[in-house]
């Protein structure tokens, strides 16, 4: 077998290897929660952790979230007070997960551009929907009751 033969095959090897890595740190995915949670949930978000003012915005932000066929977009502050909607799954079991990719300027004298990750995570449990939001720089807890 010649050089380039065998580095195909090394490739080939190297990425099953990497998928199934990665497949197995992928969190496990829980059945849709359909419409149990739906309704307007009503509360306010309060910063935990983070600068308050021009980096994480006020420290608590009145807020109403719209559930929809157990989905929805929270109003994640990514500079402030810009917004952009995250969207977030609601499981069967009342779990809420979602995740999102945004870019953000490095404050310090470097000054380059960053690309971070956002988080909400947290549950519903009655009327009461709690979750945490995280990202590179702040950290709220939500919490908002269906009316």
């Amino acid at each position: 077998m010649n050089f380039h033969g065998s580095s195909i095959c090394s490739l080939a090897l190297l990425a099953a290897w990497t998928l199934a890595v990665l497949g197995a740190c992928a969190p496990p995915t829980a059945p849709p929660a359909g419409t149990a949670f739906d309704g307007t949930y009503t509360g306010q978000a309060t910063l935990v952790s983070g600068g308050p003012g021009f980096i994480c915005g006020e420290l608590a932000q009145p807020l109403t979230i719209v559930v929809r066929s157990g989905r929805f977009d929270y109003p994640f502050e990514f500079d402030p007070p810009r917004t952009t909607p995250l969207p977030v799954q609601i499981a069967a079991d009342g779990t809420l997960n979602g995740q999102m990719q945004y870019g953000t300027v490095d404050y310090t004298p470097r000054r380059d551009y960053l690309t971070a990750w956002a988080t909400v995570a947290g549950r519903v449990s009655g009327t009461t929907l709690e979750a945490t939001v995280a990202d590179l720089r702040c950290v709220r807890r939500m919490v908002v009751q269906r009316g």
